[in-house]
């Protein structure tokens, strides 16, 4: 990178956020769309031979949680030795990732939403039905506020994820070899509360949702809110550890 999108000092970490955000999306637009095609069509050619009973859009969701999640650990692990070799501080690229996040967080988030309810409008001329697998059976998603109410909180999981994947690919680069192995406490949590929201079947490794079966009687409002404690947590120590980054070069 030549210059940086702002070259103020006082506001070019934003506008490098700004920028991040802008170049993932259309680096990823492709992706995306094949996501959004296959989950549109998917049904329409299992519909030949199977009812269709399960959102397709929600494995989707959930598939770009897991992705988000490496953007925001690749992003940062990548970034640090460039970034600073170019002239930004420490404190300012963990402050330009946090605004990567957030506007990433945002705008898969929006789309996901956006694409529960075409979804749900394209299932309901199809005379199919909306649900997701719970944990013995199918559980429908319900009507048109329901749908949208369970739409809503992916913008918050997608942060999380995010966060996470920066704390974990931030601690790789700090202390190469071992640092990777902050996943062990992170994943169960993040996991354990993602499965919590709707009580579904676990989307991932089984063994990561561990603390399942003390969380699952709290209620959505409560797994919400130490969704956003344990996102606030992570915020902080990918901050802490960015800062805290040596200044060197990365072996060849």
């Amino acid at each position: 990178m030549a210059a940086f999108p702002n070259a103020q000092l006082p506001t070019r970490k934003y506008g490098l956020g700004f920028a991040l955000s802008g170049e993932a999306l259309k680096y990823f637009k492709y992706w995306i769309l094949a996501a959004v095609l296959l989950s549109f069509l998917g049904p329409l050619v299992l519909s030949r031979s199977s009812d269709i009973d399960l959102s397709t859009w929600f494995y989707t969701a959930n598939v770009a949680k897991w992705f988000t999640a490496f953007i925001g650990g690749g992003f940062i692990a990548s970034l640090v030795p460039t970034m600073i070799a170019a002239g930004l501080t420490r404190r300012e690229l963990s402050v330009a990732h946090g605004v990567f996040g957030l506007l990433w967080s945002a705008a898969i988030g929006v789309l996901v939403i956006a694409g529960l309810l075409v979804e749900r409008a394209y299932y309901d001329a199809m005379g199919w039905a909306q649900g997701v697998q719970g944990d013995d059976s199918v559980i429908a998603i319900g009507s048109w506020g329901e749908t949208a109410a369970f739409a809503s909180v992916y913008p918050l999981m997608y942060l999380v994820y995010f966060a996470a994947g920066v704390v974990v690919g931030a601690a790789s680069y700090r202390w190469e070899g071992t640092g990777w192995l902050i996943l062990v406490p992170i994943l169960p949590v993040v996991f354990s509360l993602d499965n919590a929201v709707y009580n579904t079947e676990p989307f991932g490794p089984a063994w990561a949702g561990v603390f399942g079966r003390f969380i699952d009687e709290w209620g959505t409002g409560l797994v919400l809110i130490g969704i956003a404690v344990v996102t606030l947590v992570l915020v902080v120590a990918a901050h802490r550890i960015i800062i805290d980054i040596p200044l060197r070069s990365k072996k060849a």
